[in-house]
């Protein structure tokens, strides 16, 4: 993103060209005329924020020294033209673009944990299912020995207690993955928002929310 910093020639006041797109009037007053009307340039990606002097006949000054190039924050303090003219960073916060890049940890750790609860649902299941061979295994040996062997009733007694093991389990457990899932996804709700408005943006992958430019509901533009 780069949002060029001037002085309008039509009315004197401060004005920011965002990707040469319209310019943005701010009524902060009349500026001094030692501000050029494409004074310097605000470059901002997602790694730092670069203030870039425009033309050697301009005066840009970061934290009282005079620049031409110079990576900034929003605690430094810029002045333009030779009558150094205070720029506020109230009045340019609002055009910056948010950072998105937190929200793939977000997204991340959501995934993870929805995952390991489906493997666990699953991996119970299938330790359920193992009643029921040991089961057809008992009425196998049953057939086989003709009623005569004692090992179909022991499997049918391990069959039995297994079920037993297994039901109180489930019943014991029959609340708590839905309950670690709705914990978890209000957990993603709450975290997986635009960082500029607070909305939530949805169940989309990280990958597929970085496609977006803007927030879908405060049109804030994204960086990432």
């Amino acid at each position: 993103m780069e949002i060029i910093i001037g002085r309008d020639p039509n009315n004197g006041q401060l004005t920011f060209t965002i990707d040469d797109k319209e310019s943005q009037t701010v009524s902060s007053g009349i500026l001094p005329s030692s501000i050029a009307q494409s004074h310097c340039k605000l470059i901002v990606n997602q790694h730092q924020m670069r203030l870039i002097n425009l033309d050697v006949n301009n005066y840009t000054y970061v934290n009282g020294q005079s620049i031409e190039s110079k990576a900034i924050t929003p605690n430094n303090k810029i002045e333009l033209g030779s009558d150094r003219y205070l720029l506020n960073w109230e009045d340019i916060s609002p055009l910056l673009p948010v950072n998105i890049s937190p929200l793939k940890a977000v997204w991340d750790c959501y995934e993870d944990k929805n995952i390991k609860l489906q493997i666990a649902e699953r991996k119970f299941n299938t330790l359920r299912s193992m009643t029921g061979l040991i089961t057809m295994v008992a009425i196998a040996l049953s057939i086989a020995s003709g009623g005569k062997s004692i090992w179909y009733v022991v499997l049918y007694g391990v069959a039995i207690v297994i079920s037993l093991v297994f039901f109180v389990k489930a019943y014991r457990d029959a609340s708590k993955i839905p309950q670690k899932r709705q914990e978890l996804n209000k957990t993603f709700q709450h975290d997986y928002v635009c960082p500029h408005c607070g909305h939530f943006l949805g169940n989309q992958s990280y990958d597929i929310l970085a496609q977006n430019t803007h927030c879908p509901y405060c049109k804030k533009q994204f960086i990432h």
